[in-house]
C-alpha cells in the first residue's frame, strides 16, 4: 500500500468509528442515536415520569409547567424539542434516561413524579410509578455527578 491509500483507509476508519460511537445499543437489539445537543434551560425545571412495561422501565422527561400532564402525553412515543424551549423525550431503559439527563445544564432541577401527581383515573389505565430504590439511587447518583438537582416524590 502506498501512503495515500493508508491515509484514505485511516480517514475511513475514523469516520466509521465516529458513526458507531454515536449509537447506543440497548438490550432490545435496536440502536438509538445518542444526541449530544444540550437541552434548553427550563424556568420551572423538568418533570420525570416512569412506568414499567414489557419487562423494562420507561421514562419521560418533560418541561415543567403549572398544568397537570395527561397520561397520553406522558407515555406517547412522540419526542419534541422545540425552538421555544418545550421538551418531551420518552426513552426505554435506565441507561437511556441517563443519556437524556447528560444533555441538561448543570444545576437544572428535575422533579421525579410518582402516581400521586396525576389524576387517579388516569393512573388506573397506566401505572405511573417510581422504580425500585436501586434504580432511583442509580439515577440520583448520576444526577449528582452531573450537578443536577433531582427531587424524588415518595
Amino acid at each position: 500500500m502506498n501512503v495515500r491509500s493508508v491515509l484514505w483507509a485511516s480517514m475511513f476508519l475514523i469516520v466509521i468509528s465516529s458513526i458507531m460511537s454515536a449509537c447506543n445499543n440497548p438490550s432490545d437489539g435496536t440502536s438509538t442515536p445518542i444526541v449530544t445537543t444540550p437541552l434548553p434551560h427550563s424556568f420551572k425545571g423538568y418533570e420525570l415520569y416512569s412506568w414499567m412495561g414489557n419487562n423494562q422501565w420507561h421514562f419521560t422527561l418533560i418541561t415543567g409547567t403549572n398544568r397537570n400532564k395527561s397520561i397520553e402525553e406522558i407515555i406517547s412515543n412522540e419526542n419534541q424539542v422545540t425552538s421555544d424551549g418545550w421538551v418531551k423525550i420518552s426513552v426505554d431503559g435506565v441507561d437511556s434516561i441517563k443519556n437524556v439527563l447528560n444533555r441538561l445544564h448543570q444545576h437544572e432541577e428535575i422533579f421525579w413524579a410518582g402516581a400521586q401527581w396525576l389524576d387517579q383515573s388516569q393512573v388506573q389505565a397506566h401505572q405511573i410509578i417510581l422504580p425500585p430504590q436501586e434504580i432511583i439511587d442509580s439515577v440520583q447518583e448520576h444526577c449528582k455527578q452531573l450537578e443536577l438537582e433531582l427531587r424524588v416524590s415518595k
